[in-house]
């Protein structure tokens, strides 16, 4: 719910930013929007590739962190109209609102893919049965439900707070919190039989130090 609602206010203040509502050519507005969101789809391919098959291993990890990335990309676009309108950048005058967007939107499409891939994993821990689909359909249920509920607070405290950086950014914290909290203690829930890094180290070390006591 906490997650929907930052994102609602973050796209608030990113429209806010490129200037709609404020006379701005709705062109132009549309041509930085789709180049934000091609540097976002590259990012999230090359992050792909280079995690490659260590998702699995460590689902519940990359289940935080892309809540972490989401949220750092809501805060992100926040701040988008405290920035000056254009910066110099390589000699070129660069909108801030691209810069800004593309950087916010990498962020947002890496964490996305994190939590496809952490997601479908964890989904797959629930089926001790055999039934993924089960799984999967309660877990999208509840997704759904939840982001309703979310919609329609963002849409009711987005009305209440406006477009002002200041009040966003002060709502958006509170909220990046609790979503943390949450998503920490959910994950903290789920068990995988899967040997990452850190499991493996306790399972040497448990085997060395039985040879020890010998």
């Amino acid at each position: 719910v906490t997650g929907k609602v930052e994102s609602i206010l973050a796209t608030q203040a990113a429209l806010f930013a490129v200037g709609v509502g404020a006379g701005a050519v709705p062109m132009a507005a549309a041509i930085q929007w789709v180049l934000k969101d091609g540097v976002g789809h590259a990012a999230a391919i090359g992050y792909a590739t280079v995690v490659n098959t260590r998702f699995d291993a460590d689902a519940r990890r990359y289940r935080f962190q892309a809540t972490a990335g989401h949220t750092a990309a809501d805060l992100v676009a926040c701040t988008m109209p405290l920035a000056p309108k254009t910066v110099a950048l390589v000699g070129l005058e660069v909108p801030s609102f691209l810069l800004l967007g593309s950087l916010s939107s990498a962020i947002s499409s890496v964490a996305g893919v994190a939590q496809a891939v952490a997601r479908a994993r964890i989904m797959a821990s629930f089926a001790r049965q055999g039934n993924l689909a089960d799984c999967t359909r309660a877990g999208q249920s509840q997704a759904k439900l939840m982001s309703l509920v979310g919609t329609a607070a963002g849409i009711g405290l987005s009305w209440l707070v406006g477009p002002q950086p200041a009040h966003v950014i002060g709502l958006m914290l509170p909220l990046s919190l609790v979503s943390l909290y949450s998503v920490y203690r959910s994950c903290d829930h789920i068990v995988l039989t899967s040997l990452n890094l850190q499991r493996t180290e306790r399972v040497y070390h448990a085997a060395l130090d039985a040879l020890a006591a010998r």
